[in-house]
């Protein structure tokens, strides 16, 4: 059966693969961060006056974000960060008393541990990034390099190309 190219899944490739451990654990640190966040909302709201409706949206973008982070999506790295970061700011204005802080250090240590795992360097193959580490030292022909079908990174066409074409085999 083949899927309609119009209608690929948004969160996952067609044919889905496991996510590697650090990826599984930073999207379940981040959505225990969403629950965290959600939890001290609620109490917020019910403990004072404060209004604070303009937190569902960075909650349910973290949730979708996070979800993009386990299928594969490089952008849902950098998203998930910056939404993460917009709900601690929205925390931080409204905490309050030893269980505001609490849950603001606490939502803040996930963060951050789910950035460090979401950007080991082990996992950059599972984002589709190549591995920019070398073991070989090329500094006397830095800036030189030739595409391996003799061509230069100008004018001709990429090694990895379809013949007659400079776009990439699919």
């Amino acid at each position: 059966m083949a899927i309609d190219p119009t209608h690929l899944p948004i969160f996952g490739d067609v044919e889905p693969n496991d996510p590697p451990a650090p990826i599984r654990a930073a999207s379940v640190l981040l959505l225990i961060n969403v629950a965290l966040t959600a939890a001290h909302l609620a109490v917020v709201t019910a403990s004072t006056d404060h209004d604070v409706s303009l937190a569902l949206l960075p909650i349910c973008l973290a949730v979708a974000f996070a979800l993009g982070i386990r299928g594969g999506r490089d952008w849902a790295r950098v998203a998930s960060l910056l939404v993460a970061g917009l709900a601690l700011l929205l925390m931080l204005g409204v905490a309050e008393g030893v269980l505001g802080v609490t849950a603001l250090v606490l939502s803040t240590v996930l963060v951050l541990a789910a950035g460090h795992l979401m950007y080991r360097s082990d996992v950059r193959d599972y984002f589709g990034l190549p591995d920019n580490d070398s073991d070989t030292d090329d500094s006397d022909t830095a800036g030189t390099e030739v595409a391996p079908d003799g061509e230069d990174d100008f004018g001709g066409p990429s090694a990895d190309a379809a013949p007659g074409t400079r776009t990439p085999r699919r």
